[in-house]
């Protein structure tokens, strides 16, 4: 957005600062109202990104965790399969999220994560006003994301809370995801505005 920025560069033990100011460029032919929704959508679409790669880790970590206990359980076959059916239930939901054909988007296969970050980059790369489509789209998106992580949350509190029970009976630690503040803190990059979202997309901010 048009203002004045800090500017800082440290070069060994020396550090630099200088004052930049941005302004709207004379020829655009937007106005600094239609420039600013452009930047909430773009930033709306980022935060986005952030939360669905938190909901892929968490349920990659259960589903590689379930595949786990579920070889170490061969003395319990009943077990073991409940374990491998869990983890395929478990993939079911990631694959709601991102495309798993190898090729993506090209093959044809586009889930939440690629239609996000195509709108993310159509949003970016026209600094004007965002279409009331496109805004809308950011919100059913936001619907869709939110809804496997609904079902993901009913999993965790109803069928793992259960499968945990089982492992405790055999002496195996029990499966639990991940939550945002310890995902937050192993994913920080101070170049991200949220932590894990550069892993979809280039950094354009």
């Amino acid at each position: 957005m048009p203002g004045t920025y800090t500017v800082k560069m440290t070069r060994g033990k020396e550090t630099y600062t200088t004052q930049l100011v941005l302004e709207l460029d004379p020829r655009a032919k937007f106005t600094l109202e239609d420039r600013k929704l452009e930047f909430d959508a773009a930033m709306r679409l980022h935060s986005l990104l952030g939360e669905m790669s938190f909901d892929v880790d968490r349920i990659n970590g259960v589903h590689d965790a379930l595949m786990e206990r579920g070889a170490k359980s061969k003395g319990d076959a009943a077990l073991s399969k409940h374990l491998q059916d869990l983890a395929g239930k478990v993939e079911a939901m990631r694959k709601k999220i991102v495309a798993t054909t190898e090729g993506g988007a090209i093959t044809g296969e586009e889930r939440i994560r690629e239609k996000t970050t195509q709108l993310y980059g159509y949003i970016l790369n026209y600094e004007g006003r965002p279409t009331d489509y496109q805004t809308a789209r950011i919100d059913s998106l936001k619907k869709e994301l939110d809804d496997v992580a609904g079902e993901f949350d009913a999993f965790v509190t109803k069928e793992l809370r259960a499968v945990n029970k089982s492992l405790s009976q055999k002496k195996m630690a029990p499966i639990q995801p991940i939550d945002r503040k310890a995902w937050d803190a192993a994913n920080t990059d101070s170049g991200a505005v949220v932590p894990g979202a550069a892993r979809f997309f280039n950094k354009h901010d």
